[in-house]
């Protein structure tokens, strides 16, 4: 998938347009934003521009988790990301429903891919999102009090460690998960 013409056909933009949450209008300004950031002109992002174009829409995530996001949407594991891919991406980031985002999320930070998120992991999450808070204008003790009890809540059986499941059901029920995760 990575590698393909940078032209993109009216069947592309209809195509995307259908499999995305996107607009045809939506899918062609976004193509317009990859074609400026697709800075060699060959048709898909390698790492850098991909990390270069992700940093223009979200400032504040960190670098470390924008090469993270790259892996997880490198669907065909080619070290690119076409505009396909691109568009998946952004329909789930952007547009996508909260369990969507909850899913790539887990997948993102499960490093291992254990199914669950371990202390070590849950503390990378923890890390991001104070710096989202502190960014937002919250008070850094305010931010881990709330993150403390977030995580209390959904590690629903107590046992330090979180599930996929018990993250898709109980972060669904805490928007500011989102939120806080910069997404």
């Amino acid at each position: 998938m990575g590698q393909q013409n940078s032209k993109l056909t009216k069947s592309d933009i209809e195509f995307i347009g259908k499999n995305s949450n996107f607009s045809k209008e939506e899918v062609a300004n976004i193509y317009g934003e990859f074609k400026k950031y697709d800075k060699d002109g060959n048709g898909s992002f390698d790492r850098k521009e991909f990390v270069l174009f992700f940093k223009s829409k979200l400032p504040n995530y960190p670098e470390d988790n924008l090469n993270k996001l790259f892996d997880a949407f490198d669907s065909d594991k080619s070290n690119t990301i076409d505009f396909k891919e691109l568009t998946v991406a952004l329909s789930i980031i952007g547009k996508g429903s909260a369990e969507d985002k909850l899913k790539v999320l887990f997948d993102i930070y499960d490093k291992d891919k254990s199914g669950v998120l371990e202390k070590k992991e849950v503390d990378e999450m923890i890390a991001l999102m104070k710096n989202v808070g502190v960014s937002l204008g919250k008070s850094p003790g305010d931010i881990e009090l709330f993150i403390v009890k977030l995580f209390e809540k959904i590690d629903k059986d107590k046992n330090n460690l979180i599930s996929r499941e018990e993250f898709l059901t109980e972060g669904a029920k805490s928007p500011s998960l989102l939120t806080l995760l910069g997404i």
